[in-house]
This record gives C-alpha cells, sequence and structure tokens, in this order.
C-alpha cells in the first residue's frame, strides 16, 4: 500500500502486544535508499525512535515489533 507521509503524522502507534505507545510524530529518511528508516513516536514528553522494519502493519494504525 502506498500512503503519503503527511497521512502517517499523528497516526496511533501499538506495539505487537496491544500496548499503546504514543503518535507517529516524525520520521527519519535514509536517503541513500529514498525511504523512512524511523519512526519518532511520542508519548506526553517521552519520544523514541523505532526503526521501520519493526513496523509489521500499517493502516489506521502502526502496529510495531518492540
Amino acid at each position: 500500500m502506498v500512503k503519503k507521509i503527511s497521512e502517517l503524522y499523528k497516526m496511533p502507534v501499538f506495539s505487537t502486544e496491544g500496548k499503546y505507545l504514543g503518535e507517529a510524530e516524525d520520521f527519519i529518511m535514509d536517503d541513500a535508499k529514498g525511504q523512512i528508516a524511523e519512526i519518532v513516536v511520542s508519548q506526553k514528553k517521552e519520544k523514541r525512535r523505532i526503526p521501520y522494519e519493526l513496523v509489521k502493519a500499517c493502516a489506521d494504525i502502526y502496529i510495531v515489533q518492540v
């Protein structure tokens, strides 16, 4: 599935176990590969970077293996 980057902002992010991790706040691009390398996920004041290869599904929410 192809999506615009603008559609991915603020999407909820959950672990494969169903734990809410936060919202997609930003994306880190790999210029050499021309693809997303990491998602910056924020929950309250905490931010974490999750490698994009850990994304298992992306429709209305992200599901990631952490």
